[in-house]
C-alpha cells in the first residue's frame, strides 16, 4: 500500500495476484428452489448502473432452473413491480472462448438508500411461463461523500440523481391569519 495524504492507493501486483477477482459473485440458494443472489460489490447512493452479467448456465441449472425451449426470459407479472431494478435482455445461452455456457444478461439498477440494498427480480420464460426464477441483487451503497468504489466487471455508472434539497423559494404564502 502507498501512503498518500486522503487517498488509498493498492499496488498492482496485490490487485491481480488471482486472490481479489473483481468479478460479479453468484450465490444459489442454499434451501433450493430457483433462486441466485448476485453480489454487486459496493455503489453509490443516487447512482443509476447498467450491470451486464455473464451468469454461467450451471449455476442457473444448481438453481433448479430448467430452460426448456424458451428462446429468452421475461420480467413476470407482479402486483408490485421493482422500481429500481429493471431487466433491459435476458438473452438465452451464450459459449465463451473457454467452451463454457452462459445467460447474457444486462440491467438497470439503482441505488436508491444506503447501507445493505435487497432487490429482486422475478424472471419466466418467454414460451414456457411456468418456468421462473428469482435473481436477488445485493449491493452495499455508500451515502454522499462516504467515498467513490471501485465497480467490480460489467457494473457501469450511467447517471446520478440530483439531491432533492429543500429551497427557501417557495411560492407557498403559508397560513393565512384569521380576521
Amino acid at each position: 500500500m502507498v501512503d498518500s495524504p486522503h487517498h488509498v492507493h493498492f499496488d498492482q501486483t496485490v490487485i491481480n495476484d488471482g486472490l481479489h477477482d473483481n468479478s460479479i459473485i453468484y450465490q444459489i440458494a442454499p434451501e433450493g428452489g430457483t433462486t441466485v443472489t448476485v453480489h454487486l460489490g459496493f455503489l453509490q447512493i443516487k447512482h443509476r448502473y447498467r450491470i451486464e452479467l455473464s451468469i454461467p448456465a450451471q449455476v442457473i441449472k444448481n438453481a433448479g432452473f430448467v430452460v426448456g425451449s424458451n428462446s429468452a426470459f421475461v420480467v413476470q407479472d407482479m402486483d408490485v413491480p421493482s422500481l429500481n431494478c429493471k431487466l433491459l435482455e435476458f438473452s438465452s445461452r451464450t459459449v465463451d472462448v473457454k467452451g463454457a455456457e452462459h445467460f447474457s444478461v444486462t440491467i438497470e439498477f439503482f441505488a436508491h438508500k444506503e447501507k445493505l440494498l435487497k432487490e429482486h427480480l422475478h424472471l419466466c420464460g418467454k414460451e414456457e411461463q411456468q418456468q421462473k426464477i428469482e435473481l436477488i441483487f445485493v449491493a452495499r451503497v455508500l451515502g454522499k461523500g462516504k467515498g467513490t468504489p471501485m465497480l467490480r466487471n460489467g457494473i457501469h455508472c450511467i447517471g446520478v440523481e440530483k439531491e432533492e434539497e429543500e429551497s427557501e423559494m417557495s411560492d407557498w404564502q403559508g397560513f393565512a391569519e384569521g380576521k
